[in-house]
């Protein structure tokens, strides 16, 4: 078994992931700041879950309806690049995060064992399964279903998403590595444990931190526009 206070540092760190997940549940829901676009309110969600306070007060500065009200009513632009670089993050890092959920759990349920199987394939499976959900959230976003539409969709990916989500999985993977052979070792992370989810919030943040800067260059480049009609 994991150390206790090991365990009882990934409970606090869970809890406070859905403390936070809450809130911003709380938020858009219950209070009617629902998102312009309803993909963000997924984003926001998933965000949260993983960063937590940290992400809440990203929320609320430039995710939250009611700050762009505010920001145009002070006569400041309504979401000037800083907003544009988080909102980016925050949409690739939940693809990422909710493939890294769905892999997971999937291989777990075939018996996928980190401790003897390669762990390339579980890290394939994640990188599948967060381009598969960046699709599915631009395909979904908006009236109409057509293989026109999904060819679209597909390339809207691969055009303005694609290399953020490759930055963010590689240092994901990167932690995940390091946790599974070393900070982590014994015993074997697996799903079934609080500390495997505590690890892959870690990696989560890592990889949140390592995509600002590929984001912000798109950005900079201008090989990223807002998004046109899903958002």
């Amino acid at each position: 078994m994991q150390p206790t206070w090991l365990v009882a540092l990934s409970w606090a760190s869970l809890t406070v992931g859905v403390v936070s997940f809450a809130i911003v549940l709380a938020d858009t829901y219950l209070r009617g700041n629902r998102q312009p676009f309803k993909v963000m309110e997924i984003v926001w969600l998933v965000t949260v879950l993983y960063i937590g306070p940290a992400a809440v007060r990203l929320y609320w500065t430039w995710g939250r309806p009611e700050a762009f009200s505010l920001r145009r009513r002070e006569g400041k632009p309504r979401r000037p690049r800083r907003g544009i670089v988080v909102t980016h993050v925050s949409r690739c890092g939940a693809h990422c995060a909710l493939g890294f959920v769905i892999a997971e759990v999937a291989l777990f349920a075939v018996r996928f064992d980190p401790e003897h199987d390669p762990l390339w394939v579980a890290y394939a499976g994640d990188y599948l399964m967060a381009a598969v959900i960046a699709v599915l959230f631009r395909y979904f976003a908006g009236p109409g279903h057509s293989p026109a539409k999904a060819w679209a969709a597909t390339w809207d990916v691969v055009r303005i998403e694609l290399l953020t989500i490759t930055v963010f999985e590689a240092a994901l993977f990167a932690w995940l590595t390091l946790a599974h052979r070393v900070v982590f070792s014994e015993p074997p992370l697996r799903p079934d444990s609080p500390t495997f989810w505590f690890a892959g919030q870690i990696g989560l943040i890592v990889g949140f931190l390592a995509a600002w800067p590929t984001a912000s260059w798109q950005i900079g480049r201008r090989l990223r526009t807002e998004p046109r009609h899903e958002d």
